[in-house]
């Protein structure tokens, strides 16, 4: 076989094996985008009737939607466990883009796990829903949604989430209000993030629950640390962003730099400041007597 031709196989052998790796690769981070984290509410239930006991540990179940699940944003669960230590057991009920709805559909898993402490982060994905123009098809479909979100639908949700988990649970809870969206005060995305929140503090009161004003320290964050983002919220940059990350290893605080935020990545993930926020408030609810 002649030289050349021995080249060419190798380059071509080359070429199929970085293509067979990348797919590989990103098939690998497609699986963890689209399910939920390994230590969810279902793998725990799983994993404490295969060991036939109950963990001693005192259990907290956080729920949300992507800020909780830690893939697409600095992981503020991760944080609090460096803080609390070994001492409990740290369930991520969160998942990427869903909605206070699908949130409601699985709160038997959440109910199943015997929560100590429960954090309830969820409402982002319902406001930035409900001020698009066009309903998301693709997305009603895939989510099982019955309609169009709005704030209306959302305090339903909610309060059936909160009735059913102090009906079924023991657990302490902690309602948060949701993080800004994008960083211009004026944007209308910014203030519907206010207006959910204000909702939000409403039924925390409503059902005598903690609340956990997560918006509110953003914002005092924000002015004290003006930044000055370079696209508007209407110019989506959730994608753009998990490929810089995912395929260039950019880690987020260097994004959320390149994009000129303070708090967060791509206007609605958060950075690790943002996080730090999250989790300041939660480890105080949790340690509070």
């Amino acid at each position: 076989m002649k030289a050349g031709n021995i080249v060419l196989i190798v380059i071509f052998g080359f070429i199929l094996l970085s293509g067979i790796l990348f797919l590989i690769y990103y098939q690998s981070i497609m699986w963890k985008i689209y399910h939920y984290p390994r230590d969810n509410p279902y793998n725990y239930v799983k994993k404490m009737k295969r060991k036939r006991k109950t963990s001693k540990k005192k259990r907290i179940v956080f729920i949300g939607d992507s800020l909780t699940h830690g893939i697409l944003s600095v992981n503020y669960i991760e944080m609090l466990t460096k803080k609390l230590g070994r001492n409990y057991d740290y369930i991520n009920a969160g998942m990427n883009a869903e909605l206070s709805y699908n949130v409601l559909l699985r709160i038997e898993s959440i109910i199943a796990c015997k929560p100590d402490f429960l954090t309830i982060l969820i409402g982002t994905n319902d406001a930035n829903a409900e001020i698009k123009n066009v309903p998301d098809k693709k997305m009603l479909e895939k989510l099982n949604l019955l309609g169009k979100p709005n704030k209306k639908w959302y305090i339903e949700n909610l309060e059936k989430i909160i009735t059913e988990l102090k009906e079924k649970t023991d657990a302490k809870i902690a309602l948060c209000s949701i993080p800004i969206m994008g960083e211009e005060f004026s944007s209308s995305a910014f203030k519907q993030s206010i207006d959910y929140s204000k909702a939000i503090f409403e039924i925390a009161n409503k059902h005598d629950i903690n609340y956990l004003p997560v918006n509110e320290k953003m914002i005092e964050y924000l002015k004290q640390h003006p930044s000055t983002p370079k696209y508007p919220h209407e110019k989506r940059l959730v994608e753009e962003a998990a490929l810089k990350h995912f395929l260039f290893r950019k880690n987020f605080d260097k994004l959320s730099e390149e994009y000129g935020f303070s708090l967060l990545v791509d206007h609605i993930h958060i950075n690790t400041e943002g996080a730090k926020i999250v989790a300041d408030l939660m480890l105080d609810f949790i340690l509070s007597k």
